[in-house]
């Protein structure tokens, strides 16, 4: 018999944390479990903390490989996985009791492909006695009690402002994912994007799940949190891709789901612009991503997004920029 559920944990130098999140996978009762620990690369204690559970709990499989970042960790993850449904733990960050049971077993009440969860943000060592306290859930607009298509969500999430791309506060079945062939992009940063739309354009019955159970550590040294000129760049190349990703997803769709992904760009690209004005970007840098935006098209999308004057004139500058930006090459 599958596993009911395959929990996916990338892994890359999170010993300080690994107790605490892999014990919170390991406490997990009442289904079919198998725990799939992706250690990429690590070159702290991590991957001999991982094995020694493994030892204990015959759920555990682990998986070594060189460091290749979180997108190829988690689709090694979907590769060896063989339960019916699918969930995501980031290795810094915890899962209350009970929570693969709860989400189970509304999701196959529901008969659901797949559901968007709650979880709440903590930066203490131990979210145990946090949690305790009821902690504020991070999603408060979505369409609690309410089933929908995947491809609804995105129009309804861009209206209320409230899109979750995080990946782990997706509960889905593995089947949708095989067939919509679905793996995360390795080229990015904001994977999460063009995964959720991707996934959610093969979801025909999404269901919403209120209760805040996922635990999310904020990592005040994360990639997105940096000014390092390298990760900075990384990421205004991240928004450009995303830019042109939800372009290119856009042809063909419905009018609402091309106006909302026409709206995501312009928020997108929004972040893109901030970071080209305001980082630590070289003239060059920032002479080949201006290049790269206008020739990609993307200020004629940011225009048919535009819903009022303020940001017509947003993106009337974001094009002047841009041209000035793009002559400025050293």
């Amino acid at each position: 018999m599958p596993p009911d559920i395959s929990l996916i944990i990338p892994v890359f130098n999170n010993e300080a944390f690994l107790e605490s999140s892999l014990g919170s996978a390991r406490a997990q009762a009442g289904v079919l479990l198998e725990i799939i620990i992706i250690d990429d690369g690590s070159t702290d204690s991590s991957l001999s903390m991982i094995q020694a559970q493994a030892a204990e709990d015959p759920r555990i499989i682990v998986i070594s490989q060189v460091n290749q970042g979180v997108s190829a960790a988690r689709n090694a993850g979907l590769d060896r996985a063989t339960g019916r449904w699918v969930a995501f733990l980031d290795g810094d960050d915890w899962l209350a009791p009970g929570s693969l049971a709860e989400w189970l077993q509304q999701a196959e009440k529901e008969q659901l492909e797949c559901a968007i969860c709650n979880g709440f943000s903590f930066k203490v060592d131990d979210p145990r006695p946090f949690y305790a306290t009821q902690p504020r859930a991070i999603l408060h607009k979505q369409p609690w009690g309410t089933i929908m298509t995947g491809t609804d969500w995105i129009a309804q999430s861009v209206r209320s402002r409230e899109w979750p791309h995080y990946v782990w506060l997706q509960f889905c079945r593995r089947s949708v994912i095989e067939e919509a062939r679905l793996r995360f992009r390795r080229d990015m940063i904001h994977e999460d994007i063009p995964w959720t739309i991707q996934l959610m354009l093969a979801v025909r019955r999404l269901g919403f799940f209120p209760t805040p159970r996922y635990g999310y550590r904020r990592n005040p040294t994360s990639l997105t949190r940096s000014h390092n000129t390298d990760h900075v760049r990384h990421r205004i190349a991240s928004y450009l891709k995303v830019g042109e990703l939800l372009q290119s997803l856009s042809i063909g769709q419905p009018y609402a789901l091309k106006k909302a992904l026409y709206t995501q760009i312009l928020r997108e690209l929004g972040h893109f612009l901030g970071l080209m004005r305001k980082g630590n970007v070289s003239r060059a840098d920032r002479s080949r991503f201006a290049s790269e935006f206008l020739a990609a098209g993307l200020p004629k999308v940011m225009l048919k997004s535009c819903s009022n004057y303020r940001e017509l004139a947003a993106v009337f500058k974001a094009w002047y920029l841009c041209h000035i930006w793009k002559r400025q090459r050293s």
